[in-house]
Order: C-alpha cells, then sequence, then structure tokens
C-alpha cells in the first residue's frame, strides 16, 4: 500500500488565505521528506472554507520546491471548464513538474459552485463525460482532434504542447453515483473514492459506499480485460486520519475542529451522502459516530494500524490511502500526527520494511547479531 494525501483544501474564512497557501505548500514539502507519496490538491470557487479555485498554481510552486512526491489536481472540475484550455493548461503544467502530474477530474462537488456557474445539477455527468473524451484525445492523438458533441464542439484543434508523460494517468473523482467508478475500471483510470464515503451503507441508497464504488470498477474492469489487481492498485481511498498518544486523546484534540468542518459540510447538503440505514438525521452524525462507523482511521499508532487493515478487509483491498488534510488542530500537532503515521503505521504496509524485520528476526534467532 502507498500513502497520500488530499486536501480541499479547508480554511475556515475566519483564517490568514495568504497565510494559508503559504501553509498547504509547506505540507507538500513535509509530506515528501516523510516518506508519502502522492499530493491531490482541490478546486472550489464557493462556500467560503475551500479556498483554492485554481489547484494549477499551487502544483506548480509546490513542484519547484520538491523533487519525488507526485501531484495531482483533485480534481478540476470539467463542466465548468473549456476541455481544450483544461488539456493544455494540464499538459504544460505536466514539463513543469517533470511528469509528477496526476490527471485528475470531477463533476464538481459543491452545489453553490453549480448555482455560481448556473450549471443545472443533470447536466454535470453528461458535460463530464464529453469533456474527459475530448480531453483525453487532445492528449493522446498524434493527429488534430475534430469533436461534434451536445456541450462542445471542436475541428482540428492539437495542442502545441503535448503531456510529457507518454500516457497521462487519469484519476476521476465520484460522489452520487458508481458511473466514474465503472470509468475508471474499464480505461484503467484511478478511481478517487471520498472521505465521507461508508465503507457499507446498508440499505441507504442516497450515494454509494466504498464496496459499491469498488464492485462497479473491478466488474467494468473484469469486462474490459484488467487484471483485479491492477484495478485495485489504481484505487485511492481518502480518510479521515489523525495519529497521536491513544484515541481518547484523538477525540479531545480535534473534536472542535470536525464540528467546524462538519457543519459547513451539513450545510451544503452533504450528509446525505454519510448516512447508513434509513430514517438518520445530520444530528446523528456525531464525531463518535462518524469515527466508528464511516470509519475514520483515529487513535494510537496500532489503532491505525488496526483500522487499516480492517478497511483493507472490508473493501478487498485498494493501492492508496490518501489522508484528508484538516485545520482541526495546531500545526505543531499536526505535524506530530504526520510523523507518528509515517514512523510508526506505514512500514506495517510496506513490503521492504517487512522484509527487513523478518530478516532481523531470523537473525536474532539464528543467533546472528
Amino acid at each position: 500500500m502507498k500513502f497520500g494525501f488530499f486536501t480541499m483544501p479547508e480554511h475556515p474564512p475566519i483564517e490568514n488565505w495568504t497565510l494559508s497557501y503559504d501553509r498547504d505548500i509547506a505540507a507538500v514539502v513535509e509530506a515528501e521528506r516523510l516518506g508519502f507519496s502522492e499530493f491531490w490538491i482541490g478546486e472550489h470557487h464557493t462556500g467560503g472554507y475551500e479556498n483554492v479555485p485554481v489547484p494549477e498554481f499551487m502544483i506548480a510552486k509546490a513542484s519547484a520546491l520538491t523533487h519525488r512526491i507526485r501531484l495531482g489536481t483533485g480534481v478540476v472540475n470539467l463542466p465548468y471548464q473549456d476541455p481544450f484550455m483544461v488539456a493544455e493548461r494540464l499538459a504544460f503544467l505536466d514539463h513543469l513538474t517533470h511528469g509528477r502530474l496526476e490527471y485528475g477530474f470531477g463533476g464538481g462537488g459543491l452545489p453553490t459552485d453549480k448555482a455560481l456557474f448556473g450549471l443545472e445539477p443533470s447536466e454535470a455527468a453528461p458535460r463530464t463525460n464529453e469533456a474527459l473524451e475530448i480531453i483525453w484525445q487532445l492528449l493522446t492523438s498524434e493527429d488534430p482532434v475534430s469533436y461534434e458533441g451536445v456541450y462542445w464542439k471542436y475541428e482540428d484543434r492539437q495542442l502545441q504542447v503535448g503531456p510529457y508523460q507518454d500516457v497521462p494517468p487519469f484519476a476521476i473523482a465520484g460522489l452520487t453515483g458508481t458511473h466514474n467508478y465503472a470509468k475508471c475500471g474499464e480505461k484503467g483510470w484511478k478511481p478517487l473514492s471520498v472521505h465521507f464515503a461508508p465503507t457499507d451503507n446498508g440499505t441507504y441508497m442516497d450515494a454509494p459506499d466504498l464496496k459499491a464504488m469498488g464492485a462497479a470498477m473491478l466488474e467494468a474492469g473484469n469486462r474490459a480485460g484488467i487484471a483485479e489487481s491492477v484495478t485495485r492498485e489504481n484505487w485511492r481511498i481518502v480518510r479521515e486520519v489523525y495519529v497521536t498518544d491513544d484515541k481518547d486523546q484523538a477525540l479531545r484534540d480535534i473534536r472542535e475542529g470536525v464540528k467546524l468542518s462538519y457543519d459547513y459540510l451539513f450545510g451544503l447538503g452533504l450528509g446525505a451522502l454519510m448516512k447508513i440505514g434509513d430514517g438518520m438525521t445530520d444530528a446523528d452524525l456525531t464525531l463518535d459516530w462518524m469515527v466508528e462507523n464511516i470509519p475514520w482511521i483515529v487513535g494510537s499508532p496500532e489503532e491505525c494500524t488496526r483500522q487499516i487493515r480492517e478497511l483493507e478487509e472490508e473493501t478487498g483491498g485498494f493501492g492508496t490511502l490518501l489522508i484528508n488534510c484538516r485545520d482541526w488542530v495546531t500545526t505543531d500537532k499536526w505535524n506530530r500526527s504526520l510523523e507518528m503515521f509515517a514512523r510508526y503505521v506505514m512500514p506495517q504496509f510496506q513490503a521492504n520494511q517487512r522484509m527487513a524485520r523478518r530478516r532481523k528476526m531470523a537473525n536474532v534467532a539464528l543467533g546472528i547479531a
């Protein structure tokens, strides 16, 4: 398993947003130092909390300060933008990052963003699908592209600057259905599962759970002749993560910040995507309930290791766990959580570390120093 970060980014409007951007860039640098493999940055235009409208700018700056970590748009919201312009600027950014770019796309999750751009919610999925087809053609075709769709029409369009990577690594996030997960399975792309998707929501069908997402991508991948191991390796699951000395301390640390974050999400109507079974209200979505039932990865390193193993077992396995970046605690506490995760949790899931431990144990058994 690999590990990385997903940042909306979320910064309450009472914060100094100029400073928040500097802190986000510093977080990317720290993630690389700690050995994380990737960092995804979101795009939002309204709401007052998620304050990055152009993730490509953040990625360009972060790439100049890092060398190894992969950087993803998490995500570019396709319904609001000209697909040619998206393809052109991402191909250019691929060069600026020397091939470390992950091309992440989505239909735009914020209802207030849809309202800002006058987008009918029913148009989000078809616009996204049409844009994806155009962008893929522009990035992979050696010939000029002509396209006549419902929303966009092009004649003999070609990028002056093509992508740095031979095959641009596409990723798609999905919220309210499994269609994007099926598309990723069929195409061999990377699905991004949001942090508040429950593992199993029982009979509640307002949004898919992780099991439904996994089933959709695996079924489509099998039909396309893609090995299950490849489909699972491509799967990114985002979770709320906080590591400290024990679970009780963790809950005390984050409780106040969690309320601020989730009051914002509930106000956008996204509480419906977190519920399990029938009859739940937003008031039932308490910190303690979400930690246990979505579930989150919270507590001591040993507790977090157990929780990740349980998530693996419940989903059948996935390639990368992405930690959702939060402003729930002060930077020193957040960085301590990440360092504990990198030092004590990550090695439990990395083959080279496990092999080193087995060799050490074998040497001890043989009496070799």
